[in-house]
């Protein structure tokens, strides 16, 4: 009986945030895995200070594991950064089934008739070229994505990808290039006459019953191909399943068999590390398929063992998350019995810190004045200090125009805000030390972790970030304008 409440309990919590959840709860140990494993995978996680917000786990179309990270919650829709290439393979895949793009072997150039060709090269690159990272463009992922950077600057990006030198030929072999999917969402938009997002919505997300999703996008309305989807932990579980059930949702084809097979070990990286169509593989296990992406987001299926994981987090390695359900697998023991146990640290990650003791050490000269900052990479142009009736406020103006005014959280407590964007839920947490203003910035539904430093002189402000998602250190001043 106080099993059968506990699953009660924790299906209540599910589907409390949404109602379409199309899986079972179940015990671990009913679909042969270990609680104990999973409860000391999470306790280990949690104790070396890992920046893991979600994880979910579902065995035989029953969920498992559905972990959130104080101070994550499910039913915040998450930035899936390059897993949002695999969804964007699936989306061409349906276009081609439904006729808007007659095939994958389309030359791109066809898609961009006003386009100069300066390079006769260009005539032989196929849509499934860019679909395999194998365009053969001098692109690559070696200097830090350089391209994809400068292809942002520029008022037509197609044009700036079509006019990249060749390194090799097209189709002959990887190179890890983010432009490369962007050109895909303008193929699509312009086959399709629809925006990705909206193709998305009616071809695959509404199909399978999606929550909210956000979809960052140009000035010309295109959307970022190659990353920037906002979805539910869950529905990334759904897409998983399409892999699982050669592309059938409840019995309907959503993606056809034939793009499904197409996803396969194709160009070798290094090992066993494989890429076919849009998704990771391992040429060793051909029955794991990975959508990866940058800062902890990652979505396994392990065919064989009818297995889905999603992770997502905001700088974390996710690569040890089926390490941990294998484990749990093989540390199965059909006389012993832990749901309790992993129920129990399931609820102790999702409780709120502690914090410490509220140290006011603002002065009214750093108050209420603004202080602008050189260009940098944070796209932060300046920022400022308020005191509201609760909190105080870090107001942060930044490249794209837009604001955002974030409570603080005073005495290292989380504090939940929203971005510009989509209005996506921000989470700081702030404390004095000795002269020192330390502010985490804990991106909640995106992939960013920063740890801000402030020290403050007169009218300057000396501004540390340590980056961890992206692991490096950013140091700026501040000056005050008035």
């Amino acid at each position: 009986m106080k099993k059968y409440l506990l699953l009660v309990l924790l299906n209540c919590a599910i589907t409390c945030y949404c109602q379409k959840i199309p899986w079972k709860i179940a015990e671990p140990e009913a679909q042969g895995m270990s609680s104990l494993t999973l409860a000391n995978g999470i306790r280990e996680l949690q104790q070396a200070g890992t920046n893991i917000h979600s994880l979910l786990i579902i065995r035989n179309n029953h969920v498992v594991l559905d972990a959130a990270f104080y101070p994550y919650r499910q039913q915040y829709a998450h930035d899936m950064a390059s897993v949002t290439k695999s969804v964007l393979s699936l989306l061409i895949g349906i276009a081609i089934d439904n006729g808007f793009i007659r095939s994958e072997q389309d030359p791109v150039i066809n898609y961009f008739p006003g386009h100069t060709i300066k390079n006769s090269v260009l005539k032989n690159l196929a849509i499934k070229d860019l679909v395999n990272m194998a365009s053969g463009f001098q692109c690559s992922w070696a200097n830090g994505e350089k391209e994809l950077e400068q292809m942002q600057d520029q008022a037509d990006w197609a044009g700036f990808m079509l006019d990249l030198p060749f390194s090799s030929k097209p189709g002959e072999k990887f190179s890890y290039c983010s432009g490369n999917f962007y050109l895909l969402a303008e193929i699509l938009q312009r086959a399709t006459k629809m925006k990705s997002h909206d193709f998305a919505r009616k071809y695959l997300f509404n199909v399978l019953q999606f929550g909210k999703t956000y979809w960052d996008e140009n000035k010309k309305g295109v959307n970022h191909g190659w990353g920037d989807l906002y979805l539910l932990p869950y529905d990334m579980a759904k897409i998983g399943s399409l892999l699982l059930q050669e592309g059938k949702w409840n019995g309907k084809q959503v993606v056809s068999a034939g793009w499904i097979q197409k996803i396969k070990p194709l160009y070798y990286i290094k090992g066993t590390e494989s890429y076919g169509y849009g998704w990771w593989l391992d040429s060793e296990s051909p029955n794991e398929i990975q959508a990866m992406g940058r800062g902890g987001q990652r979505m396994f299926v392990l065919k064989d063992k009818n297995v889905i994981i999603v992770t997502t987090g905001g700088g974390f390695d996710a690569g040890e998350m089926d390490n941990l359900v294998e484990n749990a697998i093989a540390a199965y023991k059909p006389d012993e019995n832990h749901y309790a146990e992993l129920l129990q640290r399931v609820k102790q990650i999702q409780m709120p810190d502690t914090g410490s003791n509220h140290e006011n050490n603002f002065s009214p000269g750093m108050l209420n004045k603004t202080f602008r900052l050189e260009k940098n990479d944070l796209e932060i142009t300046a920022f400022r200090f308020e005191k509201g009736s609760k909190d105080y406020y870090l107001i942060l103006d930044l490249e794209d125009g837009g604001k955002q005014k974030l409570a603080m959280g005073m005495g290292n407590r989380y504090v939940i805000s929203r971005e510009h964007l989509f209005g996506l839920p921000v989470a700081l947490r702030s404390s004095w030390q000795k002269d020192k203003l330390h502010v985490e910035y804990n991106s909640l539904s995106g992939i960013n972790l920063y740890r801000f430093t402030f020290v403050f002189d007169n009218d300057s402000v000396d501004f540390k970030a340590d980056d961890i998602t992206n692991k490096r250190k950013i140091s700026l001043k501040g000056r005050a304008t008035n």
